[in-house]
């Protein structure tokens, strides 16, 4: 089962602004600089400062999962298309975010899991969700999401840079970022 996004954070609330600056100077970086791409990857950093809204996928039992191959099992057995989707999506939103900000998170715990392999399914979820995305719109942004997963990493990679700046700190104290908003 996976959960709708909660605790969303105010579109109004200066963390958004904050995180969008600091992902178009991240993209800038690589010579990045698609509209719809930056809108995304600034909504998933606003979203996702809210931990409950990384692990909103639960098994039968209610364990929320935290592994690629736990999720990846979940979506393959979800008989609707609209719901799987979301699982694909959810899951490329999860490797982008891991591999750009904390790809160490890959190295320990439970499962290793190989940087190549996270990627290439972050890819491919992003492209299932691309291929399954009824409106056209949106069907653009996560097919750029797949064909410049890296990129998109490297990109996310500078916005963890800019974050850890002493300066970024002190703004995140703040604007309280490390309470729920």
């Amino acid at each position: 089962m996976i959960e709708e996004t909660r605790r969303a954070i105010p579109a109004d609330h200066p963390i958004r602004q904050l995180f969008r600056e600091l992902t178009e100077r991240g993209m800038n970086q690589l010579n990045l600089r698609d509209a719809d791409t930056i809108q995304y990857l600034s909504d998933l950093l606003t979203q996702f400062v809210q931990i409950e809204n990384m692990y909103r996928i639960e098994d039968e039992s209610g364990r929320r999962l935290q592994y690629l191959v736990d999720i990846l099992e979940q979506a393959s057995r979800e008989p609707s298309p609209a719901i799987r989707r979301d699982y694909y999506k959810h899951l490329g939103d999860l490797t982008l975010f891991n591999l750009g900000l904390f790809p160490e998170s890959l190295t320990y715990g439970r499962r290793t899991v190989s940087p190549d392999f996270y990627a290439q399914q972050g890819r491919r979820s992003y492209n299932i969700v691309a291929e399954m995305q009824p409106a056209a719109g949106s069907t653009a942004v996560y097919r750029k999401l797949s064909e410049q997963f890296e990129q998109c990493v490297a990109g996310l990679h500078w916005v963890k840079l800019y974050i850890n700046d002493p300066f970024y700190q002190y703004m995140f104290r703040q604007f309280e970022i490390t309470r729920t908003c």
